[in-house]
């Protein structure tokens, strides 16, 4: 996969090259690029448990929700989450990139139900540096038949 991420970067330099344009195309590919790391992570790592991949593609001092986890930690991680949850899956709902963030609104489903989550990956050279995972509260309210009102308050 990293051949292919690597292939639509070569393409797009070529295209700023021809074209003259650079930051705005630049910005725009590694959004891109991380966007497709941040799916290829969901995908292959989380949804299929390809673990050799994350040897290529998350750092080795790699962070979750702000605390060192390092890559072992993160193959051990996604090892312990599909073998308490069987079935388990992530769909992507929601993905949005800025600078070297990807903010993903994800559907997780397995033996717990379906349950709305918000992923946030901090990616640095093509390797994802900081992993962060939160509960949607607004998909959870819904989910549990509360509404919120003008000033954030709960109202059943």
């Amino acid at each position: 996969m990293n051949k292919g991420i690597a292939g639509v970067a070569l393409a797009v330099a070529a295209l700023c090259a021809w074209t003259g344009s650079t930051t705005t195309v630049s910005a725009q590919t590694d959004a891109g690029q991380n966007k497709a790391l941040f799916t290829v992570v969901v995908n292959q790592i989380f949804n299929a448990g390809d673990i050799a991949l994350v040897d290529g593609l998350v750092a080795k001092n790699v962070t979750d929700n702000g605390s060192a986890l390092g890559r072992d930690g993160f193959k051990s991680m996604v090892k312990d989450l599909r073998a308490k949850n069987p079935g388990f899956q992530m769909k992507v709902d929601d993905l949005v990139a800025q600078d070297d963030k990807v903010i993903g609104r994800v559907t997780e489903t397995g033996s717990g139900g379906a349950k709305s989550r918000i992923v946030i990956l901090r990616i640095a050279d093509g390797q994802v540096t900081e992993h962060w995972n939160m509960p949607d509260a607004p998909a959870l309210r819904q989910q549990f038949g509360l509404t919120t009102g003008a000033a954030g308050a709960s109202v059943n």
